[in-house]
């Protein structure tokens, strides 16, 4: 899978990072120009490209009361089989440069894709993922990986 992603700061709106990090969140996740978001964090959140700008919006779902699944993944098969589309998903770009999983970073240089999905006035992110060819298998000992173009480091 992709439980972690670093991208490009240069593009995001100061106030919208304030939205999801403290400031000693954000020194701490901060890379020079990059920054590194992880979905265990207290508030995970993933950068989307849409329509030629980027907008931070709240990985997956970790609410009880909130009818969306309780996770930060949508496997590309389900889409597919239309099991998301009480949410009404719309596929996106994570403009990423690097994934991360089980302790491995990988190159994402095309951004990997993700469906924003709405239930009622709440709008979330999911990471798409397919089942993982053997090169992400053996490098990450993940059976499913992100949707999008990996190299790896």
């Amino acid at each position: 899978m992709c439980a972690g992603i670093t991208f490009f700061l240069d593009k995001i709106d100061e106030q919208e990072l304030s939205r999801f990090l403290t400031p000693e969140e954000f020194a701490k996740q901060k890379r020079g120009k990059l920054l590194e978001t992880f979905y265990w964090q207290k508030r995970p959140f993933l950068p989307v490209m849409e329509d030629g700008e980027v907008h931070l919006l709240d990985w997956g779902n970790r609410e009880a009361t909130l009818k969306m699944p309780k996770t930060g993944w949508a496997k590309l098969e389900s889409v597919r089989d239309g099991l998301w589309d009480y949410l009404h998903p719309k596929q996106v770009i994570i403009p990423s440069l690097q994934g991360y999983e089980k302790r491995k970073w990988f190159k994402t240089p095309q951004g990997i894709k993700g469906i924003r999905v709405r239930y009622h006035n709440v709008m979330r992110v999911y990471l798409l993922t397919t089942k993982a060819d053997q090169a992400f298998r053996e490098y990450t000992k993940h059976d499913r990986m992100p949707v999008g173009l990996i190299s790896y480091l």
